[in-house]
């Protein structure tokens, strides 16, 4: 398992939605002429397809 998934599993649902907000504000405030732009947007992106897998996870659980 990734260390990062694994770290957001441990999350408390109110938890997860601040560590998604952080992510979606980092994303918006991205500096698009930066060199490495879309290593950190990749980064970005990737967390928050890890927190999708997380919401998805727990309501499967339900």
């Amino acid at each position: 398992m990734d260390d990062e998934l694994e770290r957001l599993q441990w999350l408390s649902v109110d938890e997860l939605a601040a560590t998604r907000r952080s992510a979606i504000r980092r994303l918006n405030r991205l500096d698009r002429s930066a060199p490495d732009v879309a290593l950190r947007e990749a980064a970005l992106q990737r967390t928050m397809r890890l927190i999708g897998e997380v919401q998805e996870g727990r309501r499967r659980q339900r």
